[in-house]
């Protein structure tokens, strides 16, 4: 199976930037020759760091090559670019380097945001092992997350179709009990002799509905899920938490939009119509005063 990786490449040479694409595309025609784990390229290029985060806040990508020294953007003020913009702060760096650069600069781009660095002069096998790995790396974060979310959202869901059972129950109990009341008025007016005490079941039939009104706690399912994502996204909960003028019934729905619930499963558990989460999700936008042309799924998935 052959996946096509969208590769940006910034640098102030020519020839490295023939280079860069020469090794990688044939690195893909081998994969595809040897039946390797094959991997396709669609590379993209960059004369200077200003074109690089141009192009790339256009376009999807899933990997940037930069070159350190470039004029008008650098290699760091390109990644301090990326790390500011919600779409780019998740895109894995590889940075370019000249053999004059100390382990003090190397550092710094790895705090910057670099995951990784290729020495100059760039050699093919090393290039070609970096960007696979920092790929597979990605792809590896990206299954982690999705694993996480699928557990995130079976669990909410689970725990809504449970208290939606459970209301079921207390509305049949409560129709139950208004029926032996009225039995039991009735038996008083008519047959004061044979007059039967229902008082006892009445007693037991309420410790029931007690009980299931104790299990039917939305709210404490909340906070055990608020409790959940705070151990698996606690980046995400920081962030939202910003926005204080979202109310309570907002953050949860942009948290469900988060975990890439879909809309009907947000519909089901906010007890409103699928076609309205749409409407909901303009006004939480316009609340949030997101740009035109930005989604609100990809808005709260970039945070």
């Amino acid at each position: 199976m052959t996946t096509t990786y969208t590769i940006l490449v910034a640098d102030d040479t020519e020839e490295n930037l023939k280079l860069i694409t020469e090794y990688l595309e044939q690195d893909a025609k081998e994969s595809q020759d040897t039946n390797r784990l094959s991997f396709n390229y669609q590379i993209l290029l960059a004369p200077n760091g200003e074109i690089a985060f141009k192009i790339a806040q256009k376009t999807e990508i899933d990997l940037l090559i930069t070159d350190w020294e470039m004029p008008k953007m650098n290699g760091l003020e390109l990644i301090s670019a990326f790390q500011s913009n919600r779409k780019l702060r998740k895109v894995p760096i590889i940075m370019v380097t000249g053999m004059y650069i100390e382990s003090q600069n190397l550092k710094l781009a790895l705090e910057k945001g670099a995951i990784d660095f290729i020495s100059k002069p760039i050699a093919q096998m090393e290039l070609v092992a970096r960007v696979r790995s920092a790929i597979k790396l990605q792809e590896s974060f990206k299954i982690i997350e999705e694993q996480k979310n699928k557990e995130l959202s079976a669990k909410i869901l689970h725990v809504q179709r449970q208290n939606e059972i459970l209301v079921e129950i207390d509305n049949q109990f409560g129709e139950l009990l208004k029926k032996i009341r009225k039995e039991q008025l009735q038996k008083e007016e008519k047959e004061n002799s044979l007059y039967i005490d229902f008082s006892s079941y009445l007693s037991e039939l309420q410790n029931i509905k007690k009980t299931l009104k104790k299990n039917i706690d939305t709210e404490h399912d909340w906070e055990n899920f608020q409790l959940r994502m705070q151990q698996n996204h606690p980046e995400f909960v920081q962030k939202l938490a910003v926005y204080q003028d979202l109310k309570p019934h907002e953050l949860r729905f942009l948290t469900y939009l988060y975990i890439r619930m879909s809309d009907k499963e947000i519909a089901r558990i906010l007890n409103i119509n699928y076609q309205s989460v749409r409407a909901y999700k303009s006004r939480v936008k316009k609340k949030l005063d997101i740009e035109e042309g930005i989604s609100l799924n990809d808005w709260i998935v970039s945070l």
